[in-house]
């Protein structure tokens, strides 16, 4: 009844932000919670900008637009397709688990990160998840991570890498561990 009212939201949801910290914690459903209410709060679609405090305050003096506080969603956004956390690299960290439901593909191209740009697409069916990956090249990595939000939380069974069976893999937190190497 009350899940846009409780623990969702702050009062300058573009200023202070708490998405990176929930996605730092894997709290992942309390960073997606967060990241949609900030966006319904502060989306004003007339001038299609995000503003820097939520729309019950901003109407007494009109929207409050500053570029940061605007570009603060979107980087919250690509925060949860591609994170840099300590040397690591984590991909799809924060996405909604129906962004892999059957027929439903995540993809990403050439996304900037500290470690250069990095592409892939995840693609669901009824009993898998497809993933081409593209790490980057750039700048070397400690460790790089593909988090697999399969729908109905139903833990990772299996994974293989390249045709091959891959044994590097945390089921419970959906988290598989990439090789280093190009391409």
């Amino acid at each position: 009844r009350y899940w846009f009212s409780r623990g969702g939201m702050v009062f300058q949801a573009n200023l202070q932000n708490p998405v990176l910290a929930y996605l730092r914690r894997h709290e992942i459903p309390a960073a997606i919670r967060n990241l949609y209410n900030d966006f319904v709060a502060c989306y004003y679609p007339a001038v299609n900008v995000f503003t820097e405090e939520f729309r019950q305050w901003a109407h007494a003096s009109g929207p409050f637009y500053k570029i940061p506080d605007e570009a603060r969603f979107v980087n919250r956004l690509r925060d949860t397709l591609a994170m840099e956390e300590g040397g690591a690299l984590w991909l799809a960290g924060g996405t909604p688990r129906r962004w892999l439901a059957p027929g439903q593909k995540i993809a990403v191209h050439r996304m900037a990160t500290y470690f250069g740009p990095v592409s892939y697409t995840m693609e669901g069916t009824q009993s898998r998840v497809s993933a081409r990956v593209r790490l980057p090249s750039r700048s070397p990595y400690k460790a790089a991570w593909l988090v697999v939000r399969v729908p109905g939380a139903r833990p990772l069974r299996a994974v293989e890498i390249d045709g091959k069976p891959w044994k590097d893999f945390d089921p419970e937190r959906e988290w598989v561990w990439l090789p280093h190497k190009s391409g």
